[in-house]
């Protein structure tokens, strides 16, 4: 499933060290549930970054690049989704950024001032506090003392003490409308409020250093200081370490006051764990393994490697998986900072040629279950999944396969690699996968021959199929509402009445599918992420369940994640066959069932924008086809396209009546009924 983003921004005028120090605290309390990454001008004003983003972060640096590469539409979009429920954080000049209007340095030659979009704070910021910056140095930096207001933090730092030193470099102070008292604890409007969070010690008036706004639906946070920061080495190392605990604590309560689930103590980094290569047929790990050892390189008496363009594997006997274990939980050496490092880091597999690995060795997937579920609802020889290479910690599963071409040449088609935990996941798009226990994240290998590259588009509809039904397949659970939106997403429709409040739909999943041509045919990586039990950031399979038996007194127990992947393997197992000799044509009546854009009108956010009712795919390309809507003149939408409705190819109105959409380059707003598209 793809992670609810944390996007930083990362444009021209932000400073490094602000960027880098926030994206680390961000991280360090935000991993288990999101994915920090890094957003530019231009994704923020044409990408439909909106759809999965839960904090969006202005670092410090200058206001002015900001203002130049964001306006109009970009300080729009930010203003619009804020309203609308988004959360906003600003640090420094991203605090600047984000009031009515600055005055930063009147009357010198740094002078900045006027008003600004966004607006959160409806009054103006008033910079520097503390005289000496200047742009590129240190000059004027200094810690300074807040003075908490407890009252603000009540909910988000309970323990929260009076005081907290920080580091402040250039910033300002949030000074209210003219029309509201200096001073003041809070402000309100129709649709704006804020409350002071701290206190600038230190200065007369002791005007506010940090504020959180209430923006119609949405919130942001605003701090004139620097908590991302770390507080310069004393010679009293309690003391240094007191102030690094309140201020790691404040950045903690900030992110809570935004409404993120927050760690309660900044996360360990991620350490990688073994990964195991296993079957319950012996044979078949066995002949894997003979054939990685035919492209690996011996380093050592009992062991081989294989040095890729990516990653580096080595290869163990079973034996040795209890040492790499404790090894791996126990290192010597401390862990990087970054989860790219990672991918530096060997990656140690176990080849288990004689037994299943124990349950004590992979706490959280038993593989003996899912061999055991394969062969029950498919206990014919099945291409797919009948060798399994799982580990509980891995990077990503999709980058060990697709970025790996000696590795993956020497895999067996059908193999799926499985991970409880993915710490550098990939979606489409540069999105990532979300990865804590209860996801289910897997890659499979297929092959097809050098005359199929037309079919590749259609495996992500394929897989995506074969998701839908093989929920919809268990007795009892075809009216969970697991349903497809294009052009590879898993959904839940939670129903009309929205489902206890909340929007009709809502991801679960996704499918991502990579290819690569070598040796006369495509390697393809499919890759799948379902939320499988977590009621975060979305919702999950098992709460479609439980929301079930709530509704219809039910009692439909509950999937593991070790049942889910063997029940959608042996359905894909059903259908590969019959699309790798004729295609995807059988199935595009099945699509067409499992997904939720039949007869769907939306707009395309093209120039100018066009209402086009959603008809199906083209059966060669596999694009989606719509047709132009028109509106008589009492307001009635006219449906343009002859003869479509809802075939995959439409008829009678020729080729020129329809709009046809590529899956990659457009990208689609359920929701708000958007595509944003690239027309093909």
């Amino acid at each position: 499933m793809a992670k609810l983003n944390v996007l930083v921004y990362d444009g021209s005028g932000v400073a490094a060290a602000s960027r880098d120090n926030l994206v680390r605290a961000l991280r360090a309390f935000l991993a288990h549930r999101y994915d920090v990454q890094l957003v530019t001008p231009k994704q923020i004003k044409d990408e439909p970054w909106t759809n999965n983003c839960a904090l969006l972060v202005f670092p410090g640096g200058r206001d002015l690049p900001y203002l130049f590469d964001l306006s109009p539409r970009g300080n729009r979009r930010i203003r619009d989704w804020v309203e609308q429920g988004g959360r906003y954080l600003g640090i420094c000049a991203g605090a600047y950024y984000a009031c009515s209007a600055i005055e930063f340095e009147v009357g010198t030659p740094l002078e900045v001032t006027g008003e600004r979009e966004l607006s959160f704070f409806p009054g103006v910021c008033k910079g520097t506090v503390f005289a000496g910056f200047k742009y590129d140095s240190d000059d004027g930096a200094r810690e300074c003392d807040l003075t908490l207001n407890r009252g603000a933090w009540r909910d988000h730092w309970p323990q929260s003490p009076e005081t907290c030193e920080v580091w402040y470099n250039g910033g300002g102070a949030f000074f209210p409308p003219a029309s509201q008292p200096e001073g003041s604890w809070s402000s309100s409007s129709s649709s704006r409020s804020y409350e002071v969070l701290a206190t600038y010690s230190q200065v007369e008036g002791t005007p506010a250093a940090g504020v959180l706004c209430h923006v119609r639906q949405g919130k942001a946070v605003l701090w004139g200081t620097h908590p991302e920061h770390s507080a310069p080495d004393g010679a009293d190392p309690e003391a240094h370490e007191a102030k690094e605990r309140a201020r790691l604590n404040l950045i903690r309560g900030s992110l809570s006051a935004l409404d993120l689930e927050v760690s309660d103590a900044p996360a360990p980094p991620p350490r990688l764990l073994p990964l195991f290569l296993a079957s319950d047929d012996s044979s078949a790990t066995q002949r894997t393994a003979e054939a990685l050892a035919g492209v690996a390189q011996a380093t050592g008496p009992a062991e081989a490697s294989i040095v890729d363009r990516n990653d580096t594997f080595v290869l163990h006997a079973a034996s040795s998986a209890s040492q790499l274990l404790h090894r791996a939980r126990h290192p010597d050496t401390p862990a990087p900072e970054e989860p790219e490092e990672l991918q530096k880091e060997l990656k140690h597999i176990c080849i288990c040629d004689e037994a299943l690995p124990p349950t004590a060795l992979t706490p959280l997937f038993d593989l003996a279950l899912y061999f055991a579920t394969l062969r029950t609802v498919q206990p014919a020889p099945a291409p797919f999944g009948h060798v399994l290479l799982y580990g509980e910690v891995v990077t990503s599963t999709q980058t060990m396969l697709d970025k790996n071409n000696t590795f993956l040449g020497a895999l067996p088609s059908g193999l799926a690699c499985v991970a409880s935990h993915q710490v550098a996941g990939r979606g489409r798009g540069g999105n990532s996968w979300i990865s804590p226990a209860g996801c289910l994240q897997f890659s499979l290998v297929a092959r097809l021959p050098s005359t199929a590259s037309s079919r590749i588009v259609f495996v992500q509809y394929l897989f995506g199929v074969a998701v839908v039904e093989a929920i919809r397949a268990v007795p009892g659970y075809d009216k969970l509402g697991v349903c497809l939106k294009w052009p590879n997403d898993i959904y839940a429709d939670l129903g009309l009445d929205g489902g206890e409040g909340m929007e009709r739909y809502r991801k679960i999943g996704g499918i991502l599918v990579n290819s690569s041509f070598a040796g006369g045919e495509f390697s393809l990586v499919i890759g799948c992420g379902i939320n499988t039990s977590n009621p975060r950031p979305t919702t999950s399979v098992n709460e479609l369940v439980e929301l079930h038996n709530k509704r219809h007194r039910t009692s439909l127990p509950l999937f593991r994640p070790e049942t889910l992947l063997a029940l959608i393997l042996a359905r894909f197992n059903t259908m590969w066959p019959v699309f790798a000799a004729e295609g995807f044509e059988p199935f595009i009546d099945r699509y067409l069932a499992s997904w939720i854009h039949s007869d769907q009108v939306v707009t395309l956010d093209s120039s100018p924008p066009q209402r086009v009712r959603i008809v199906g795919l083209t059966p060669d390309h596999g694009l989606l086809r719509t047709a132009p809507v028109a509106v008589d003149r009492s307001g009635r939408e006219l449906f343009l396209g002859a003869g479509a409705g809802g075939a995959p190819g439409g008829g009678g109105g020729g080729a020129s009546q329809f709009v046809d959409l590529q899956p990659d380059g457009n990208r689609f707003d359920i929701l708000k009924g958007l595509i944003y598209a690239r027309t093909a």
